[in-house]
């Protein structure tokens, strides 16, 4: 019977499994990217927040000055040949502000997310792979916690631990984890009902290695997909919070910061709030294409058209 079971779990693995069209064979990951790659606006996406990145990881041998450095006597000056984007009401660099900004913003939207997650991913595979009482409890406390107001939790994590930079990672990773723990419990529902994994719990494998090596990189798909969903979602609260004052402190800025500071002088230096706010509105726009084109590209459905 054991050589049954390990025989049929070397021989079914749905995801893993390579996927063949007339004329020669393609992994699913495979036949992936080139459907991503024929899409342009994903493409395009994908080739933007690449660049951000890196210019956000490079700001400090790529910035023409220092993100604190100011000038009184300069002022708030509309673009020029030393300033590219302006200065602001201090004399400061805005393309500088923006590029440092860039780093701040870009890192708490893949740091939240990454927190977000490992909380959502290890709690929906957990409650999917086991069920009955268990799967009941973890999904009703997700039901719970999906009532309370989360945007004034954050606030009062932020008010009474402090306003600094890894509480802010984590805050915001803690609130946006709900959505994902309930995509992977359904992906992992459906998963237990397979072969393989019946094969794989009846040669008496440890749970964690089931869940580890057999279900989670089953979801990925899903899970990569709205992965890039969330990062732009975190990355709008986080310019929420810092637009209310709550996010990032001065000297430093990100680019929600810019904004808010932008916004109290948009009528006499318009520059202030049009410059950063572009910046923000085409990272937001390049992962929302990313993200739709990465789920038309992992989508079984389309695998058949």
């Amino acid at each position: 019977m054991q050589a049954q079971a390990k025989a049929l779990l070397q021989q079914i693995k749905p995801t893993r499994a390579p996927r063949y069209d007339e004329d020669h064979g393609t992994s699913l990951w495979a036949d992936a990217w080139l459907k991503l790659s024929r899409n342009r606006l994903a493409l395009l996406g994908l080739l933007t927040i690449t660049f951000m990145t890196v210019v956000a990881i490079l700001t400090p041998w790529l910035a023409p000055y220092s993100y604190d450095a100011q000038d009184l006597n300069l002022g708030a000056l509309p673009p020029s040949g030393a300033h590219w984007l302006g200065t602001d009401t201090l004399g400061r660099d805005l393309l500088t502000r923006i590029m440092y900004g860039g780093r701040v913003s870009l890192m708490v939207g893949f740091l939240a997310t990454a927190v977000s997650l490992i909380i959502g991913v290890l709690w929906g595979t957990i409650a999917g792979y086991f069920g009955g009482r268990i799967d009941a409890l973890m999904m009703r406390t997700v039901d719970v916690l999906y009532a309370l107001p989360f945007m004034i939790f954050v606030i009062l994590l932020m008010v009474v631990f402090g306003r600094n930079l890894v509480l802010l990672f984590l805050a915001i990773g803690a609130v946006e984890w709900l959505t994902m723990a309930r995509i992977v419990r359904g992906q992992v529902t459906g998963l237990m009902k397979m072969e393989f994994i019946e094969a794989a719990i009846s040669m008496g494998i440890p749970r964690s290695r089931i869940i580890l090596r057999h279900l989670i990189p089953n979801v990925l798909g899903p899970v990569i997909v709205y992965t890039t969903l969330t990062i732009p979602q975190v990355m709008l609260l986080e310019a929420f919070l810092s637009f209310l004052g709550l996010g990032v402190q001065p000297p430093m800025s990100s680019w929600g910061l810019l904004m808010s500071t932008g916004v109290e002088s948009m009528e006499e230096f318009p520059w202030l709030m049009i410059f950063p706010g572009l910046v923000l509105a085409l990272t937001l726009f390049s992962l929302n294409f990313l993200g739709d084109g990465l789920r038309d590209a992992l989508d079984p459905k389309s695998a058949k058209e």
